[in-house]
């Protein structure tokens, strides 16, 4: 979980892909990433979450 706010993209299909999570799971960590502010929401469909790495700025 350290390595994902590195990922230069980051949704739920790059979690479960990466880090060999269920689906619901990669959800609940994107959820807890971007409230705890080390990653920065692109596009939020309800289909599909997009992130970003939070640059140091913020």
């Amino acid at each position: 979980m350290k390595e994902v706010p590195t990922y230069k993209l980051i949704s739920q299909s790059v979690l479960i892909d990466r880090m060999k999570v269920n689906g619901s799971l990669a959800r609940r960590a994107i959820i807890h990433l971007e409230k705890e502010g080390l990653i920065k929401k692109v596009v939020k469909h309800h289909a599909q979450w997009i992130y970003t790495r939070a640059s140091a700025k913020e």
